[in-house]
């Protein structure tokens, strides 16, 4: 009989929520430096696709950097540490390498798969199942890796290693855990749809746009140090 451990998604979402309000200030700081900033600010890069492309790049590490940092404060929340905003970035800072590097490896299998995606032939039975499998490969890997660059932050891992030690903690909660992201989407889609049908490219639109960025890192950031958390040993210490 399997005795791992089953995940509450209800209980996730629960912790998910508090400990965002709880961290606010923490949170919406380090996210206005890391996410909101990079983001108004790539637009106004010199023209030419050697800027576009390196604009985009910086972005994507200032966000990679900030899911780790806040992976760092929400796990010691949970463990019953909890921090005021200074520690709070200040010690997410200090221990962001491993799961910034775990985050970038993930991140660059995002854009290989997308760049995979891109010679689908729409239309085609070929296309379809290609479509098929990258979506499938996709979710396989969210529901088995999802505490990854929790994992490397709190217990300092290389990225194989924490790839490894996800994979291990979700055996047995991937069906829940699919559950569990499927329910964040769902909750962010009409936002999202909102959004891109009426926010214009400028004035309010780009404002919009930026604290709906905020609020969507601010999930991917502190969902997965959640179900870390709720799936680690319980006795293990937090320092």
């Amino acid at each position: 009989m399997d005795s791992t451990p089953r995940l509450d998604v209800i209980m996730a979402l629960h912790h998910a929520v508090v400990v965002v309000w709880r961290d606010l200030a923490a949170v919406v700081a380090a996210g206005v430096l890391l996410v909101t900033l990079p983001g108004l600010l790539v637009p106004y890069l010199p023209a030419g696709a050697d800027w576009s492309t390196l604009g985009m790049t910086l972005r994507g590490v200032c966000a990679m950097l900030f899911v780790a940092l806040v992976s760092w404060g929400v796990v010691a929340r949970l463990a019953g540490r909890a921090l005021p905003p200074r520690r709070f970035i200040a010690e997410g800072l200090a221990r962001a390498t491993p799961g910034l590097q775990v985050a970038l490896l993930l991140g660059a299998a995002v854009v290989a798969g997308l760049t995979l995606q891109l010679f689908a032939r729409h239309g085609t039975i070929a296309g379809w199942l290609l479509n098929s499998l990258l979506l499938t490969a996709a979710l396989l890997a969210l529901t088995a890796l999802m505490p990854a660059v929790p994992a490397a932050v709190v217990e300092r891992l290389g990225p194989m290693a924490a790839l490894r030690r996800a994979a291990a903690l979700t055996a047995g909660n991937r069906d829940r855990l699919l559950a569990l992201a499927l329910v964040v989407g769902l909750a962010l889609a009409p936002s999202a749809a909102l959004i891109a049908g009426f926010a214009g490219p400028d004035g309010a639109g780009v404002w919009l746009r930026s604290a709906f960025e905020l609020v969507t890192w601010s999930l991917v950031a502190t969902v997965p140090p959640v179900v870390y958390a709720l799936l680690r040993e319980p006795a293990e210490e937090i320092r």
